[in-house]
C-alpha cells in the first residue's frame, strides 16, 4: 500500500482529503499546511503526522498530493521529485513554462510520475468525447458562475479556462497557429470574464467563454461537426448528440415556415466522481497498471496556450501569433 501525504489543505486539499478512504490502494499517512489550527484539526481527525514545514513529512510518504497556491507549486514539487516521491500537483502545475518543464524533466530523470491535477479530463462525458468527436470545425465553451472573494486574485485563464484550454487541446490534437482574448475587470483587479478564440492549423475555430460575475452557474461544451453538433454539459455529465434529420417548408396562407427537424441520440456516460477517478488513473500509472492518459507533450502545450491567453489580456494586446 502506498503512503500518501497532502501538502495543502485549502478547498481542494480538503476534497482530496475526503476520498483517499475510498482509494484502497492508497493510505494518508502524514499532512501539512501552513495554518497550523487547520492542520492541528484535520490531523487529528485522521489521526496522521502533521507538520507545518512540509519538507517533514516526505520521509513519512512514497506519493505526495500538492494542493497549496500556485505561487508554491514550483519550489513544494521539486523539492518532492528530488526526494524521490512521486507527485499529483493541482493545476496550473506552475505559471512559468520553462519551470514546468524542468519538473517533467527531474520526474522523467528519476523514473517518478508526476501528473498535473486536471480533473475535468476525469468527467464522465469528457472522457466519452474521444469516442465520438471526428475532426470538428467549430468548438463553443462556456464556463461561467457567480463572483466568490477569494477568487479575486486569481487569473480565470489558468483557474477557469485551463480546464477547456486542455481538453480542446486534446480533443483537436491540431497546433494552434493564433490566439485572440478580449477581456474586462468588474470587482476585481485581473479580468473577470473573458472571450477567447484559438484558431487551428486545419482553420477549426474554438471559441471559450469564461466568467466568474455570472449569476447562473453554467458548464457546458458544444461541439459542430460534418455528421453531428455534440452538446456536452460538466455539471450533469450529459452528452446529447444531434444528427441530421428532414427539414421541410411550410407553405400557410400568409407566410412561409422553415421546419428543421434532426435526430437526437442520449448518450450513456459512466459517472462518478472526476476526483476520486483522477486519484486512482495518478496510483494505477505509478503501479504500472495504465499509461498516462495525457502526455508530458500535451500537458505542457495545455500550460503554454494558457499562459499566452493570460499574457494577451494582461497586456491588453488581443491578439497573439502562437509558433506550432
Amino acid at each position: 500500500m502506498l503512503r500518501m501525504g497532502l501538502i495543502g489543505i485549502g478547498r481542494m486539499g480538503t476534497y482530496h482529503l475526503n476520498l483517499y478512504d475510498e482509494i484502497p490502494s492508497v493510505k494518508l499517512t502524514a499532512l501539512s499546511d501552513v495554518d497550523a489550527e487547520n492542520l492541528r484539526e484535520k490531523a487529528e481527525k485522521f489521526n496522521v503526522y502533521s507538520s507545518v514545514n512540509y519538507e517533514d513529512i516526505l520521509d513519512k510518504v512514497d506519493i505526495v498530493t500538492v494542493a497549496a497556491p500556485t505561487k508554491f507549486h514550483f519550489e513544494i514539487v521539486k523539492k518532492c521529485l528530488l526526494k524521490g516521491k512521486h507527485v499529483l500537483v493541482e493545476k496550473p502545475i506552475t505559471t512559468n513554462f520553462e519551470e514546468a518543464v524542468e519538473l517533467f524533466e527531474i520526474a522523467e530523470k528519476n523514473n517518478l510520475v508526476l501528473h498535473i491535477g486536471h480533473v475535468e479530463r476525469f468527467n464522465g462525458a469528457v472522457q466519452e468525447l474521444k469516442k465520438i468527436v471526428d475532426n470538428p470545425y467549430l468548438i463553443e465553451s462556456r464556463r461561467v458562475g457567480p463572483y466568490v472573494e477569494r477568487m479575486k486574485d486569481d487569473s480565470i485563464v489558468l483557474d477557469l479556462m485551463i480546464h477547456d484550454i486542455d481538453i480542446i487541446l486534446n480533443i483537436m490534437n491540431k497546433e494552434v497557429i493564433d490566439v485572440e482574448a478580449k477581456g474586462s475587470k468588474v470587482y476585481s483587479n485581473l479580468p473577470d470574464f473573458a472571450s477567447v478564440s484559438l484558431v487551428f492549423e486545419n482553420n477549426a475555430i474554438a471559441n471559450i467563454l469564461v466568467s466568474r460575475i455570472t449569476q447562473k452557474k453554467d458548464r457546458t461544451m458544444s461541439i459542430s461537426q460534418e455528421d453531428a453538433f455534440i452538446h456536452l454539459d460538466y455539471t450533469s455529465q450529459d452528452i446529447n448528440i444531434y444528427r441530421k434529420g428532414l427539414s421541410q417548408h411550410i407553405f400557410g396562407n400568409k407566410e412561409l415556415t422553415y421546419k428543421n427537424e434532426y435526430i437526437l441520440e442520449r448518450l450513456f456516460v459512466y459517472k462518478d466522481n472526476p476526483l476520486k477517478l483522477e486519484i486512482k488513473h495518478f496510483i494505477d500509472c505509478i503501479e504500472g497498471k495504465k499509461p498516462r492518459i495525457v502526455s508530458v507533450k500535451h500537458e505542457l502545450r495545455s500550460l503554454k496556450v494558457a499562459l499566452e491567453v493570460d499574457k494577451i489580456l494582461k497586456k491588453k494586446e488581443g491578439r497573439c501569433e502562437v509558433n506550432p
